[in-house]
């Protein structure tokens, strides 16, 4: 029966060795884009929350004071 030289064996097997490599490395970054995505679209719904919160600042404030500029160091108003 033929056989593949030792050279030829070793170089397919190093062959397979860096594809598992290869996709273990794409599974983890798969992992960590997918963490990520969870991540972002937390602080998507933080911001929204918070603009919501800001909204309802403005309204209550002008409700209170009318049309005003505010100058937010300060607290001044005109």
């Amino acid at each position: 029966m033929a056989k593949l030289t030792e050279n030829e064996l070793e170089r397919l097997h190093q062959v397979r060795k860096d594809s598992l490599e290869i996709a273990s490395a794409l599974g983890e970054l798969q992992y960590q884009k997918t963490v990520l995505e969870l991540l972002m679209e937390d602080q998507k719904q933080k911001i929204k929350d918070l603009k919501k919160s800001e909204g309802l600042l403005f309204e209550e404030l002008k409700d209170k004071y009318g049309n005003i500029n505010i100058n937010i160091e300060t607290g001044e108003f005109q």
